[in-house]
């Protein structure tokens, strides 16, 4: 199954209020079948730090992508996180000589999941947590490295960057998803106590799988802006990378009450005329699983044009359906 990704990041009640920028930082990449998310919390003594995290994402996102498969071969840990932070220190030098600035003035933390179709490649150094989604369900694979003290933290500038970070790489097997999350998002989504994560994420992860990034993103947005914002005045910010699976179902596998969810159909799916519309949808979206032009798409339903093109775009707005040029298909594939 083709891996899918989401990440947003949101400027937390403290930063507004004193007019300070986003401090967190996310991006996601795919290239040549390889997937990677990564995100950066700016730290909140550096007086650039926005920029730093900006920085950070973007350069760890285009060496990953290059360089995964040697990442994931290499058996010395040392030479990997080396490797990284030579990539991050290049990058974050020549930000500094254009922002006129110390480089410690762009400081972040670090969080990134990669995969392939086979493996997968984390690394971690600072705050926030990463976790994964597998068939027995939700794991941290890697919890905040807050130093001696609760509020103190380590960035990729660090003098100790190399021996803080944390990486972590195998076969995914049953491995289904990845979430990454700074501690302002933290707050809310994982247990300190008990080390977990908060039920919610698997949801966020299938609705990964199901549902354009162009759909997703501003509802994950709204989720992380009514809900996660008020528990803590810091940024807030979460990235996910998920495939379908038996945890997290294909479109023509969920309930009838969560495919007319996902369809957004309204009225009692008792009614004959409901179940009439939601099945009508699952037509459409099993002869979108490849790609088909609205007049083809027409012929195959024995439905006029306009009636069809009202669905596809109840579908496109749902984020179920993408449309590239002429071409229609299901985002879930």
């Amino acid at each position: 199954m083709v891996w899918k990704s989401v990440c947003c990041a949101l400027q937390g009640r403290g930063h507004l209020k004193k007019n300070i920028p986003c401090q967190d930082k996310v991006t996601r990449r795919e290239e040549n079948g390889i997937h990677v998310i990564v995100l950066a919390d700016g730290a909140g003594s550096a007086v650039f730090s926005h920029f730093g995290a900006e920085c950070v994402v973007n350069c760890v996102a285009e060496f990953i992508l290059k360089k995964f498969f040697d990442l994931i071969t290499c058996e010395d840990g040392h030479k990997v996180k080396k490797e990284l932070l030579s990539v991050i220190l290049k990058s974050l030098e020549e930000e500094a000589m254009e922002r006129k600035c110390l480089i410690k003035d762009l400081a972040s933390t670090l969080l990134v999941a990669a995969v392939s179709d086979k493996s997968f490649f984390l690394a971690h150094l600072g705050d926030g947590v990463i976790g994964y989604l597998n068939d027995t369900g939700l794991k941290t694979v890697s919890t905040p490295d807050n130093g001696e003290f609760a509020n103190e933290t380590f960035f990729v500038t660090s003098v100790n960057a190399e021996a803080r970070m944390k990486i972590y790489k195998g076969e995914l097997k049953k491995i289904s998803g990845f979430v990454l999350m700074s501690d302002g998002t933290e707050q809310s989504l994982y247990n300190k106590r008990n080390k977990t994560l908060a039920p919610v994420i698997k949801r966020l992860l299938h609705r990964t799988c199901l549902i354009s990034p162009e759909i997703l993103t501003p509802q994950l947005e709204d989720a992380l802006g009514s809900v996660v914002i008020d528990n803590t005045y810091d940024d807030c910010s979460i990235a996910l990378l998920a495939r379908t699976s038996e945890q997290l179902p294909p479109l023509d596998e969920l309930p009838l009450s969560e495919r007319q969810t996902l369809f957004k159909a309204s009225g009692n799916p008792l009614l004959r005329k409901v179940r009439q519309i939601i099945f009508r949808y699952d037509e459409i979206c099993e002869i979108l699983k490849n790609p088909i032009t609205l007049h083809e798409l027409s012929r195959k339903l024995h439905l006029k044009k306009r009636y069809v093109k009202k669905k596809l775009q109840r579908l496109i707005e749902a984020g179920i359906v993408i449309r590239k040029k002429f071409m229609f298909k299901i985002y879930c594939q």
